[in-house]
C-alpha cells in the first residue's frame, strides 16, 4: 500500500509503503525528513502505532534534512503509550537517520537496527529508555488521574512497589501544584532508565514555582524529599516541571 501525503509530488512530503514480516507490520520510508515534513511522519507512526501495535519502520531510503526532526519517532511511541503497549524499531544498513539516532543517543528509546531480521529480534527487547505522555484533564479530577497513570504505567514496566508510590506522590504534587498555581497542566510524561522514574508536568505557565510551605504546603517540598533531583525547564510556551525519583529516597 502507498500512502502518499495530501497534495504530494516530488520533493514535497514523505512516502510510505506498508507490508507485514512476520505478522508485524513494517513501514518503509523515502523522502526527506525534516522540519516541513515531520508532521507528516507524526500521522503516519502514529496512526500505524494505535492501530497495530508494533511497528517495524525501514529509514534506508529516507533522507535527512534536519537532526532535531528524529525526535518524532520518540515523541510519536511515547504518545502511543511507549512500552510495552506500543513497540517501535528503526532499521536499514546505514544512511544519516540511523547514524543521527545513535549519535544523538535517541537509539536508547526508539532501538536501531542493521536489517529486518536484527529489528524482529529487537522489537521483544525493552529499550533502555522507556516514556509514555498523555494530555491530563483539567481540573480536581487532573491529580488522581496522574496517580492513576503512573502506578498502571509502573506496573507495564515492573517497576518496584517503592519506586511506584514514591512516584505517585511526586507526580499528584506536581500534577496539583500545576492546576492551584497555572491554567492548568497540559501534559503529563513518564519516563524509566537506568537513572530511575522522570516525572514530567507541563502546563502553560512561564511562572516559576516556589519551594514554600506557606504558598505550597507540602507540594513541593514533598516532591524535593522523593527524588534525587527536581527543576524547571522553559518552554516556548510555558514550563515543564520535573523530578527524577530514584530507587533510594531523596536526601531530603
Amino acid at each position: 500500500m502507498r500512502d502518499e501525503p495530501p497534495g504530494g509530488g516530488p520533493g514535497t512530503g514523505l512516502g510510505s509503503t506498508v507490508t507485514d514480516a512476520a505478522g508485524v507490520c513494517v513501514l518503509a520510508l523515502d523522502g526527506v525528513l525534516g522540519v516541513r515534513t515531520a508532521p507528516e511522519l507524526d500521522r503516519v507512526l502514529g496512526k500505524l502505532l494505535l492501530d497495530r501495535g508494533r511497528l517495524l519502520v525501514d529509514v534506508g531510503r529516507l533522507g535527512l534534512s534536519s537532526t532535531a526532526v528524529l525526535a518524532a519517532f520518540a515523541t510519536t511511541l511515547a504518545a502511543a503509550g511507549g512500552w510495552p503497549t506500543a513497540r517501535m524499531v528503526l532499521f536499514a544498513a546505514g544512511g544519516p537517520v540511523i547514524e543521527g539516532m545513535r549519535q544523538a543517543g535517541r537509539h536508547r528509546e526508539v532501538p536501531v537496527a542493521g536489517d529486518l531480521a536484527q529489528a524482529l529480534t529487537l522489537l521483544d527487547r525493552r529499550p533502555a529508555r522507556v516514556r509514555r505522555t498523555t494530555d491530563l484533564p483539567g481540573g480536581p479530577e487532573a491529580a488522581p488521574f496522574a496517580r492513576l497513570l503512573l502506578q498502571a504505567t509502573c506496573q507495564d514496566w515492573g517497576l518496584s512497589a517503592d519506586l511506584t508510590e514514591r512516584g505517585a506522590i511526586v507526580a499528584n504534587e506536581l500534577v496539583s501544584n500545576a492546576v492551584e498555581h497555572t491554567v492548568g497542566p497540559g501534559e503529563l510524561s513518564l519516563a524509566h532508565s537506568s537513572r530511575g522514574l522522570w516525572v514530567s508536568v507541563r502546563d502553560g505557565s512561564a511562572a516559576r514555582p516556589v519551594l514554600t510551605a506557606e504558598s505550597d504546603g507540602l507540594g513541593l517540598r514533598a516532591v524535593a524529599e522523593m527524588s534525587r533531583t527536581w527543576g524547571v525547564t522553559p518552554l516556548h510556551s510555558g514550563k515543564s516541571v520535573w523530578a527524577l525519583v530514584g530507587e533510594e529516597a531523596g536526601n531530603g
